[in-house]
């Protein structure tokens, strides 16, 4: 079921007008100041992003982790994810300072590089981790020129909001894909909840 609602979305994306992203989206509730900080209560909310980064690669980096993976080689699928949060936080408060299109793109980037991480890791473990780390650098590349596909869109008035909808499917497809070997305790809540999310 989730699978078709997935398929049905991305194709809902193909099917939606492209109209350019306006203007207002930039008009934050919250534009107060702070200790000379514009939009202080948004750029400062990125400080969480870079804990949960700087948390994630610390622990990544320790011995404990070891044992949360099959393969060895998938931790270097979360290291990016990490590393793309603590990145996300230096492009969103950047973005936030003085919103606009073009600090957009630098806030837009990093999570490019979260989220073409994490779809990664799924397919490293709902398919092959060797599947997962050879697709990486597509994804990223996908994740890099889409970013600059929708800034240049902007650049020509037309706009591409209508694709949001197909990225927001891709994730339900492969957070219901059973993984190929047992570690629900781990990666079932999580996975799921993104889907929620989505």
């Amino acid at each position: 079921m989730l699978g078709v609602l997935a398929i049905a979305l991305g194709i809902a994306g193909l099917l939606i007008p492209r109209t350019p992203q306006p203007l207002s989206y930039h008009q934050f509730a919250d534009q107060r100041s702070w200790l000379g900080i514009s939009n202080a209560g948004d750029v400062l909310s990125n400080i969480l992003f870079a804990v949960f980064g700087l948390a994630g690669l610390a622990y990544l980096c320790g011995q404990s982790s070891h044992a949360q993976f099959v393969d060895a080689r998938e931790k270097w699928l979360y290291l990016l994810v990490f590393a793309g949060l603590l990145l996300t936080a230096l492009g969103s408060s950047y973005y936030h300072l003085a919103p606009d299109n073009e600090r957009l793109v630098w806030d837009r980037l990093p999570m490019t590089l979260v989220f073409m991480s994490l779809v990664a890791a799924m397919i490293a473990e709902r398919i092959s981790v060797r599947t997962g780390l050879l697709l990486l650098p597509l994804l990223i590349a996908v994740g890099i020129a889409s970013v600059l596909q929708w800034y240049g869109s902007e650049l020509r008035g037309t706009g591409i909001c209508g694709s949001t909808l197909q990225c927001k499917s891709t994730p339900c497809l492969f957070c219901w894909w059973r993984c190929s070997f047992r570690r629900d305790t781990l990666t079932a809540p999580t996975w799921r909840s993104l889907s929620a999310y989505m």
